[in-house]
């Protein structure tokens, strides 16, 4: 029998910035009785093996479904934050990190980039300048991504991404790569996901999009990463779930709420740092 895996990946959500269903759709992916036709906005748990009330974790990014998420998913326990965009659909849930320092004690780290974590800081400024009194805010500490880290063990690479015009991260976590929102990938941060064997990579729609990779365009990547099993993730309600799994190449799915799947922490070389990557 193999050993246990020592840390575990769940899909939070599978969804684009509207949700899916959005409001008011009418569409077959929106009338579904299907629940991975049913997807919450991104978002990606990292928990080691273990009893939820103790195992280590982090998500990655935390947007305004994440109260519903950590519910389903039982997250009582919260180490960090490590964050890809400030977009609203990757950090509307921050405000729902204070109850892990009531619980916890202790201020949770926040990574990003530096203008991520600006962004946040002006979001939230209740949060930081001045701390506002009556009803407990969030205590966070902001912590720049500048290359590979390590934290509660595990290294993580930092992948730059385009987002349209916008800069972003993707991150590897050893044998798995996570990139969502993105709309183009530089050969050298195609090289920071090589021997990956699973990859999460964002497929918006079958029609082209100028900020989001569609479904061909994401095939495409994840044919020249050739990992041995691709979720793709972010997407709207024009992609049914099994109609587009029918279309898909071996080895390629649509991912969906509450998916999960095993990460082997392996050491990679990544760049000394992102001044290397940015292009």
């Amino acid at each position: 029998m193999t050993e246990p895996l020592p840390w575990r990946a769940t899909i939070l959500g599978s969804g684009t910035s509207t949700g899916v269903p959005p409001i008011g759709c009418r569409e077959a992916a929106c009338l579904s009785d299907d629940p991975k036709n049913t997807r919450l906005r991104s978002g990606l748990l990292l928990r080691e093996e273990g009893p939820a009330e103790t195992a280590r974790a982090f998500v990655v990014d935390c947007g305004p479904d994440y109260r519903q998420q950590a519910l389903t998913h039982r997250i009582d326990r919260l180490d960090g934050v490590v964050m890809t965009h400030a977009h609203y659909d990757h950090t509307g849930g921050i405000d729902d990190l204070r109850l892990y320092n009531f619980r916890q004690r202790h201020s949770l780290p926040v990574y990003g980039l530096p203008a991520v974590l600006a962004d946040i800081r002006r979001r939230f400024d209740y949060i930081f300048d001045p701390p506002s009194e009556g009803g407990g805010v969030a205590s966070l500490d902001l912590i720049e991504v500048k290359g590979a880290f390590e934290f509660l063990g595990l290294r993580i690479v930092p992948i730059p991404v385009m987002h349209g015009s916008q800069p972003i991260l993707g991150y590897r976590f050893g044998d798995f790569a996570y990139v969502t929102d993105a709309s183009a990938i530089a050969p050298e941060s195609l090289d920071l996901m090589r021997g990956v064997r699973t990859l999460v990579l964002n497929a918006l729609r079958h029609k082209k999009h100028s900020t989001h990779f569609n479904v061909e365009e994401a095939v495409a990547v994840a044919r020249e990463i050739a990992a041995e099993r691709t979720w793709f993730v972010h997407m709207t309600h024009h992609l049914e779930h099994n109609e587009t799994n029918a279309m898909l190449p071996d080895g390629m799915e649509l991912a969906w709420d509450g998916l999960e799947f095993g990460v082997r922490p392996e050491r990679v070389a990544p760049p000394a740092d992102l001044t290397d990557l940015a292009h």
